[in-house]
């Protein structure tokens, strides 16, 4: 059981280098080759976080463990606000911008809310409710390019520092799109094997380890950038993380699949995820930042959620 953690552990190192890697590449020959800002800008706020979580969840379908695929959506969403921006929000207070609040939190909201009913209809995600997300993401791409250019060019300058040349861009591609691939598959089979072992849901390793673990890089930048002050599109990049986890994640998967969770009482995690949506969205337009008082709040909820999970194995 030892190798089997550090295979884990490997595996979500390479399934985030890798999207690192791909993500980089990707964006380095676009620009080379002149595709617009607008445009590679979007790509990163698309791909740039969600990449390994889109990884994960489409080998978990692909191998049978679509338990894996939803609740790894789920977990993210709920770490990312939980964890990245509770965490961020304990050392200093996290401004968020208007446009963040009026263009990218309703569709946060929405894509929660939908995500939500269409699941409790029958306790699955079947194909043309993939549909129905892909085509909620083209919306919200065409809002932000009509409605939150300045969103997107800032968020677009704070993650590409440099131009790679073309053959090195495309050398990181080819090894960006080798790690995801091998991380991923590494990072499913051992997360089966512990929950093979520890008589665990593979619903519950999804939302904690896999969830987690996929959600770190988030948590790590945000907690580095918060603490050299450069926080101000923090939230922008959790709540646009949030919409393509649902909308771009699920969207996709359940197009390969019916996505199914292995647990009877899933409400309380969809419960937790809608409620953190909507408390982040309350605070944001009565408090204008997130201040301690709030982390301590999501962070707390976390902890009891966790418990009860760990209850419900």
């Amino acid at each position: 059981m030892f190798w089997t953690f550090i295979g884990l552990i490997i595996g979500i190192i390479l399934l985030i280098k890798g999207a690192d890697w791909l993500v980089e590449g990707a964006v380095s020959v676009a620009l080379n080759l002149g595709v617009s800002k607008m445009v590679v800008g979007l790509s990163v706020v698309a791909f740039g976080t969600s990449l390994p979580e889109l990884v994960a969840s489409l080998v978990a379908v692909f191998k049978g463990y679509s338990s894996v695929s939803i609740s790894n959506v789920v977990g993210s969403n709920i770490a990312n606000i939980s964890l990245a921006l509770a965490f961020s929000a304990l050392f200093v207070s996290i401004p968020i911008k208007k446009q963040t609040i009026r263009a990218e939190m309703p569709f946060m909201l929405i894509s929660t809310l939908t995500f939500t009913v269409l699941f409790l209809k029958d306790y699955n995600l079947v194909w043309n409710y993939g549909v129905i997300f892909l085509l909620l993401m083209i919306i919200y791409i065409y809002y932000l390019i009509t409605s939150a250019k300045e969103i997107v060019q800032e968020e677009f300058e704070e993650e590409v520092k440099e131009v790679k040349s073309t053959w090195f861009s495309i050398f990181l591609i080819v090894l960006g799109v080798v790690g995801v691939s091998v991380g991923g598959e590494m990072t499913i089979r051992n997360v089966v094997k512990i929950a093979e072992f520890f008589n665990l849901s593979e619903t519950f390793v999804g939302l904690t380890i896999v969830a987690v673990g996929t959600s770190l890089p988030e948590i790590v930048v945000s907690v580095i950038s918060t603490v050299k002050g450069e926080n101000d599109i923090l939230v922008g990049n959790i709540v646009g993380s949030n919409v393509f986890n649902i909308l771009l994640i699920l969207g996709v998967s359940s197009l390969f699949g019916n996505l199914v969770v292995d647990v009877n009482n899933f409400t309380i995690d969809l419960i937790v995820m809608n409620l953190m949506a909507v408390l982040l969205f309350v605070f944001s337009i009565f408090r204008k930042r997130i201040f301690r008082l709030e982390a301590v709040v999501f962070l707390s909820m976390y902890f009891y959620y966790l418990y009860r999970i760990i209850l419900r194995r």
